[in-house]
């Protein structure tokens, strides 16, 4: 279905409700489409689940977990943050924003390089 765009539609952001989102029609700012929610079946979902990226996001995130709930870790890698940012708006560079979203993206470099992310 498409419709116009209005205040309304805006205040929605995207959920219009449990079965449908509305969404910007690309290159037309007044127009929208209502759209269905993709709805998958349980065994897409275990099927979905069981793919090795979902795993190594989950225990990606699980670690980062453990980080900012171990005080002693979360001081070391709050220290590293405040660093990166000191760096970062010495040179105009970009950097994440929080510090769990450094921390994801660090140990995820991390991973990626095949260095151990204990006691850091």
């Amino acid at each position: 279905m498409k419709v116009q765009w209005t205040s309304l539609v805006d205040d929605l952001r995207g959920s219009v409700d449990l079965k449908h989102y509305a969404r910007h029609i690309p290159g037309n700012g007044e127009w929208a489409a209502v759209c269905h929610k993709p709805e998958l079946s349980k065994k897409t979902k275990k099927k979905k689940a069981s793919l090795p990226h979902v795993k190594e996001f989950g225990a990606l995130i699980a670690t980062c977990k453990e980080i900012l709930h171990d005080p002693e870790r979360r001081a070391a890698w709050q220290a590293k943050y405040d660093e990166a940012l000191r760096k970062a708006r010495k040179y105009n560079k970009p950097i994440q924003g929080r510090l769990c979203d450094y921390v994801r993206h660090e140990v995820s470099v991390m991973i990626k390089r095949g260095e151990s992310v204990e006691r850091q």
